[in-house]
């Protein structure tokens, strides 16, 4: 959960770089008619108006059976997801320098799991198979790593309150203000186990969509995995380096810990330490 920078890169030079990789030059010209300018302009505006107001779940799409029917123009669905799958992502065409951009801008950290995993791959946020006109439109291809590319698979929601988090449009809110909650189980050992906890204020259909974000990429497991051997770690340091601390400078040592960590705030660590900082019985006890 960690925003990015919008693409620099336009829809135009994403298809124009994608249809020169195509070798049979009939099929070359009529991509090229088919997507002429201002017909790239207008598929781009339609698209960047829908993720700024998280309506993306609203553009028209296709059911996954319903065969390869004509999308655009006289292009098939086939034909605009080979876009991406034949012209944009193998590496050798022209476009493939495009991806590999895209890819980078991620500083390769996954910022749909915040930041667990490495950067393998471009997501569609809304797949290709259900929205092939936007196969390379690139403001719909996310840098992630292969566990959320894989958790999501060709799920997206058909409402405003069960799409996931987009890292290049959603509102600053969903990045700046902290969702991601833990709490210790004192068990033997202690375990974390995170849920979210939005802000009071946020709309039901904000509180909503973090709820769907946290559930289609597992990050309740997956940050809890993630917080097994950081907990195990603190627990030891506690038995050794720090055993003569009170339990409040114990506390105190938490916070500051949190605090002084330069992660985002739904960041598993940083949460992680600030609930520790907040649990009485674990800051008393040696474990």
């Amino acid at each position: 959960m960690r925003r990015l920078p919008s693409p620099l890169i336009d829809f135009r030079t994403a298809l124009s770089e994608a249809i020169s990789g195509v070798g049979d030059a009939t099929v070359r010209a009529n991509y090229q008619a088919q997507f002429a300018d201002p017909n790239d302009v207008a598929i781009e505006t339609e698209f960047q108006a829908s993720a700024q107001t998280a309506m993306l779940y609203s553009l028209p799409r296709i059911a996954s059976d319903d065969g390869d029917l004509v999308v655009y123009g006289n292009l098939r669905k086939s034909a605009l997801t080979k876009l991406y799958t034949q012209y944009f992502v193998p590496k050798g065409k022209p476009a493939r320098q495009l991806y590999d951009r895209l890819k980078l801008t991620a500083n390769g950290k996954c910022p749909l799991c915040g930041d667990i995993g490495h950067v393998r791959t471009l997501d569609h946020y809304i797949p290709k198979a259900n929205f092939p006109l936007y196969s390379v439109m690139p403001g719909n291809l996310i840098p992630c790593c292969r566990d959320c590319n894989t958790e999501k698979l060709d799920a997206f929601s058909a409402t405003l309150d069960g799409q996931t988090l987009h890292p290049y449009f959603d509102d600053e809110k969903f990045f700046d203000e902290q969702w991601v909650a833990a709490r210790v189980i004192p068990s033997g050992p202690p375990v974390i186990e995170y849920y979210i906890s939005p802000p009071d204020y946020w709309s039901p259909a904000e509180k909503s969509r973090v709820a769907a974000h946290f559930l289609e990429y597992d990050l309740a497991e997956r940050f809890g995995v993630e917080a097994g051997a950081d907990l195990s770690e603190t627990i030891d340091t506690r038995r050794t380096t720090l055993r003569d601390f009170s339990p409040v400078e114990y506390a105190e040592y938490l916070r500051e810990k949190s605090v002084n960590m330069s992660l985002p705030v739904n960041n598993w660590r940083r949460v992680m330490f600030s609930c520790l900082a907040s649990d009485e019985w674990f800051c008393s006890h040696p474990h």
